[in-house]
């Protein structure tokens, strides 16, 4: 009697193994996968999409990353220089933008309260805070700023102009040792 029951156990958890596996065969290509490689939807490297684009202010922008080197919509980034003495206005955003201090002073103030931010300090301002930016009048601050997801960076300088900047070339891989 045990020896029967454990034969039906077993074939029916055989049984219902055979649904599972179908499915699985199911999904297999029907023909053997091409091995030359699609082209990409993105840039695996890059050194930027404009330079030296004229902002406010005498300020210097280089847009490094937007929805048409990186294939989606996560994220855009830039590298701006803001001149010393500069002050941006009480704005919003509506990504989240995080402020990478490259070089110099740089401040910003986030719902009223004041930050001074040094060479590798970040700044976070998230959508919907009010921030004004500054630089203090003893030199220029350079700044890596991403805001994500990405429309920041069209939006404020979709209409501006630059220089296009020429796309990385890859380079021939070293010979294996």
């Amino acid at each position: 009697m045990i020896k029967r029951r454990m034969s039906l156990l077993l074939t029916a958890s055989a049984l219902s193994l055979v649904p599972a596996a179908a499915a699985l065969a199911s999904d297999a290509p029907s023909a053997a996968p091409s091995t030359a490689p699609s082209a990409p939807s993105y840039a695996y490297a890059t050194n930027g999409i404009k330079q030296q684009i004229s902002g406010g202010l005498g300020s210097e922008w280089k847009l490094l990353v937007d929805p048409s080197n990186l294939g989606g919509q996560e994220l855009d980034m830039v590298q701006v220089t803001l001149p010393a003495g500069t002050v941006v206005g009480r704005h919003t955003h509506r990504s989240v933008e995080i402020i990478y201090v490259l070089s110099g002073v740089y401040e910003h103030e986030v719902n009223g309260t004041l930050y001074r931010l040094t060479r590798g300090m970040v700044g976070i301002v998230r959508p919907g805070d009010h921030v004004r930016h500054m630089v203090p009048k003893s030199g220029p601050a350079k700044l890596l700023i991403i805001w994500a997801p990405a429309g920041e960076a069209e939006r404020l300088l979709g209409h501006a102009k630059g220089v296009p900047v020429r796309p990385l070339r890859p380079v021939a891989a070293a010979a294996a040792p």
